[in-house]
């Protein structure tokens, strides 16, 4: 009977995945649609190339929460049975479904990572997820790619989960180890035009670099050119010049 439940949150969550806070935020501060901007991916990075690193923070925030809280409450109310992993990657990747294919939007969505992070930072392994958050930001800032650190993101903590689970094996771990590596192989399956047009040279960088310095970097000094100093002009006055004729004629 506990089953049944599962489709109540698979249903549940897909619809929370439906609410894209790439599209509120851009509407409600920038009264734009998001679709019509840059990439027209609807997502965390395509608001960070667009508006800038303090709207694609608040946006991946949302994301995550949105992700990460259904997640964590189906995960304990049904860990009461011992079915917390996988009640919470059924959770999480149901959001992550919503958020890639919302029936709001005609299955229209994002690409999943800011949603599939949000997930894996509410997890047990939170502390690999913050680990390589800030390895893939550096990796970012060097490289220029993001959907290159997305991946790299994405691809680390889907095998350390899958290690995690291989070695702990709760009830049903190899239905969660299929749940991950289908969402894994999905995120890939998003990215396939960037991965195409990498391959190509046609891939645009995301310029967070030069966002990042304009944050948090000094302002360029203007540095003023040395004038050369005018020549002076000096005026004689009529009587110092007389006398100098007057000498000239007696000599």
């Amino acid at each position: 009977m506990i089953y049944y439940w599962f489709i109540l949150v698979v249903v549940v969550c897909y619809f929370i995945g439906n609410i894209n806070f790439a599209r509120v935020i851009a509407r409600v501060f920038k009264h734009e649609d998001i679709t019509t901007k840059g990439s027209g991916n609807p997502g965390t990075m395509n608001v960070l190339r667009v508006y800038g690193i303090g709207y694609a923070v608040l946006t991946l925030l949302l994301e995550c929460l949105k992700a990460g809280v259904p997640a964590l409450v189906c995960g304990y109310i049904f860990g009461n049975y011992g079915m917390f992993e996988l009640a919470f990657f059924v959770a999480g990747i149901s959001v992550v479904l919503g958020h890639n294919f919302p029936a709001i939007y005609k299955f229209k969505g994002g690409k999943g990572i800011a949603c599939t992070a949000g997930m894996f930072f509410f997890s047990p392994l939170w502390w690999v997820g913050l680990i390589m958050f800030v390895v893939c930001c550096v990796f970012l800032y060097f490289v220029d790619y993001a959907f290159l650190a997305s991946l790299i993101f994405v691809s680390s903590l889907s095998v350390a989960w899958i290690v995690y689970l291989s070695l702990l094996q709760p009830y049903l771990w190899w239905v969660c180890i299929i749940l991950i590596a289908f969402n894994w192989l999905l995120d890939i399956a998003m990215h396939h035009s960037n991965i195409l047009r990498f391959v190509k040279g046609t891939e645009n960088p995301t310029n967070f670099r030069q966002k990042v310095n304009k944050l948090f970097g000094r302002k360029e000094k203007i540095e003023k050119v040395d004038e050369k100093p005018e020549k002076e002009i000096v005026i004689e006055d009529d009587s110092s010049s007389k006398n100098n004729q007057d000498e000239n004629q007696k000599n």
